[in-house]
C-alpha cells in the first residue's frame, strides 16, 4: 500500500474532525428498537386440533415435480397454511405481487384462496415458463396471473406495479440489497408485506444480518445479478429485530407471526420443518399505512395501474 503524503494525512485528520463535530450526543443517537415481543405476535389461542392441514397442494400435484428445490409434500402444505390459510382476509380480491415466483407455486395459492390477479417476478427463465404452464394447465390464464423474468430489484425499479399484497417468500436471504428491495414494495402501495425468511439467529434481540455466499450455478440459491463475482453472490439473513428495523424504515410494521408451533403440534408426523420448530425461520405478516390517493388527469381518484409492460411467459 502507498504511503499517505502529508497533505493526504492533514485531509484525513480534518475529516475525523468534521465528522466527531457533526455527530451527535450519544444521548441523541436513535438506537434501534428490541423486537416486539413474540409472544404478542404470535396467537396462541388456537384450539388442539384446528390447526390441521388441509392438504391445499393435492388438488396441485405439478408443485411436487416442477422444481429441482424439491420440497417434502407435508413442508410445502404446511407452508401454505402458514402463508395463506392464516392470512385469508387480506387475500379476497386482492392485486397480489410474487417475489422471486418460481414455479407458481404461491402464485397460484393466491389466486386460489381469493386474489383477483397475481404477478410473479422470476430471474430464472426456466421457472417462468414452468410458473405459466403450470397456473395454464389448472385453468389460470394471462387475464390473471402474468410473470416477469429478471433480476427483482432491477424489474421493481423500472415496472410501475400497483399491489395490495406483495410476497416475499424465501426471498430475504438470497440478496443484501434491502434498501432497493423495500423502497420497491413501498413504491406498490400494498398495504400487506409477508415475509417468510431463515436466520441462524432468528429470535436474538440485536438487529443482525448473517453475511454468506451461494453459488448462482444452484437453483435454490441467489440468482446473478449486476454485482455478482464469478459465480459467488453476497447474500445477507437478517434476524426479526432486523426485519423488524428494516421494514419500519419504509412504513410498515410487524403484525403477526404464523402459528407454526399450532400447526406442528396439529401435524405431528411433520417432515423436514425443523427450521420452523426451533424459531430459525418464521412467517410474518406486516402491514403498512395506507397510501394516499393519486389524482387523475381528470381530476378524479384513480390508483396507478400495473405495468403494461409486464412480460408474459410464453
Amino acid at each position: 500500500m502507498a504511503r499517505m503524503s502529508l497533505k493526504q494525512q492533514a485531509a484525513r485528520a480534518l475529516r475525523g474532525v468534521a465528522w466527531r463535530i457533526e455527530r451527535p450526543p450519544s444521548s441523541r443517537r436513535h438506537q434501534a428498537a428490541l423486537p416486539q415481543d413474540t409472544g404478542v405476535l404470535v396467537s396462541t389461542d388456537a384450539a388442539p386440533g384446528s390447526r390441521t392441514a388441509s392438504w391445499f397442494f393435492e388438488q396441485f400435484p405439478l408443485f411436487y415435480v416442477t422444481s429441482s428445490t424439491a420440497p417434502t409434500t407435508t413442508r410445502l402444505n404446511l407452508r401454505y397454511e402458514a402463508i395463506f390459510g392464516e392470512n385469508r382476509d387480506i387475500f379476497a380480491g386482492a392485486r397480489v405481487l410474487d417475489l422471486a415466483s418460481h414455479d407458481g407455486r404461491w402464485s397460484l395459492a393466491a389466486l386460489a384462496t381469493g386474489a383477483r390477479s397475481v404477478i410473479g417476478i422470476e430471474a430464472r427463465p426456466e421457472l417462468v415458463k414452468a410458473a405459466s404452464e403450470n397456473l395454464g394447465e389448472y385453468g389460470y390464464g394471462a387475464d390473471c396471473a402474468r410473470f416477469v423474468t429478471g433480476d427483482v430489484h432491477e424489474v421493481l425499479n423500472t415496472h410501475d406495479f400497483e399491489a395490495d399484497v406483495v410476497l416475499c417468500l424465501g426471498f430475504f436471504y438470497h440478496t443484501l440489497r434491502y434498501n432497493e428491495l423495500l423502497d420497491g414494495i413501498r413504491r406498490t402501495n400494498a398495504r400487506y408485506l409477508i415475509v417468510d425468511t431463515f436466520s441462524p439467529y432468528m429470535m436474538g434481540p440485536v438487529p443482525s444480518v448473517n453475511v454468506i455466499t451461494e453459488d448462482a450455478d444452484e437453483e435454490g440459491k441467489a440468482a446473478a445479478d449486476t454485482y455478482t463475482h464469478g459465480l459467488s453472490v453476497l447474500v445477507g439473513r437478517p434476524n426479526l429485530a432486523a426485519i423488524q428495523t428494516m421494514v419500519g424504515a419504509y412504513g410498515y410494521r410487524i403484525e403477526r407471526l404464523s402459528d407454526w408451533a399450532g400447526l406442528l403440534r396439529d401435524n405431528p408426523d411433520t417432515e423436514d420443518c425443523d427450521d420452523y420448530a426451533n424459531k430459525k425461520r418464521i412467517t410474518v405478516r406486516c402491514v403498512g399505512a395506507r397510501p394516499p390517493a393519486t389524482q387523475s388527469s381528470t381530476g378524479g381518484w384513480r390508483s396507478k395501474g400495473l405495468a403494461s409492460t409486464a412480460e408474459q411467459a410464453r
